[in-house]
């Protein structure tokens, strides 16, 4: 452990950021038109499984932020203060995809989602609740998804799955379903993260072993890599020759 920190979390979030950058330099290989992966094609083959694994570690680790804060209101301010600095970044984010790919502007990605989950979250997270409850709570959303994306309606009930004829975009994970595995996560982190420490099989695990180190210190700085890791990945394809912007 690292502070506050669980090495088996940050590892986790690691092989989530590893996945997503891998996912990303193909995404980048086919929206260029490289021609070199014509085997990949992002409508059938989702990014979905990797956005499940980072939403649920993100719903995790608000168990984890706030499980030994006795306070219930400084529990919940935290929380926002969190959640308001992802929202800044998420802005930034559309801002620019909306400068450079207008077309397809991310107006409510993954940052967006965890940004605006955080706040909806404090009820269940800082009102100590039984796992059940946000378990309950996120199978419906999740349940719900697919008769709230067959709606349709005007652009303010885009981040809640309601989009408009012709909507498209980079990134888009709405409150429905995603906002369910965020409290999935949760759930999760209640059993096995209760009053902020270890549970269960997890109290066999000692210190980090050496060889996840460089996983966990991706895992460490998940936030800034995941900003970064596109214009990279866009600016080394570009180097290459393999891309022209």
């Amino acid at each position: 452990m690292r502070g506050s920190r669980y090495f088996e979390l940050d590892a986790a979030r690691g092989i989530a950021l590893i996945l997503m950058i891998l996912y990303h330099i193909l995404f980048c290989l086919y929206f260029f038109g490289t021609g070199l992966v014509p085997w990949f094609d992002p409508y059938t083959m989702s990014g979905a499984p990797i956005a499940f694994l980072f939403i649920v570690i993100a719903g995790i680790s608000l168990v984890l932020s706030t499980g030994r804060e006795t306070s219930p209101v400084k529990a919940a301010k935290k929380l926002v203060i969190r959640s308001l600095y992802l929202l800044c970044i998420a802005a930034v984010i559309t801002i620019v995809t909306w400068i450079v790919y207008p077309e397809e502007t991310v107006v409510f990605g993954i940052l967006h989602l965890i940004g605006v989950a955080t706040i909806l979250a404090i009820p269940f997270v800082v009102m100590k609740v039984k796992p059940y409850v946000p378990l309950v709570f996120g199978l419906i959303c999740i349940v719900l998804s697919p008769f709230v994306s067959m709606l349709r309606g005007p652009a303010f009930l885009i981040p809640f799955g309601i989009t408009y004829n012709g909507f498209a975009t980079l990134d888009y994970e709405p409150l429905i379903p995603w906002f369910g595995v965020v409290l999935l996560g949760v759930a999760l982190g209640q059993v096995i993260y209760k009053g902020g420490v270890r549970r269960g099989i997890l109290t066999r695990l000692g210190e980090m072993p050496r060889v996840l180190a460089p996983l966990c210190f991706i895992g460490r700085h998940t936030l800034i890599i995941y900003i970064v890791h596109v214009p990279i990945i866009i600016g080394v394809l570009f180097l290459l020759g393999l891309v022209s912007l």
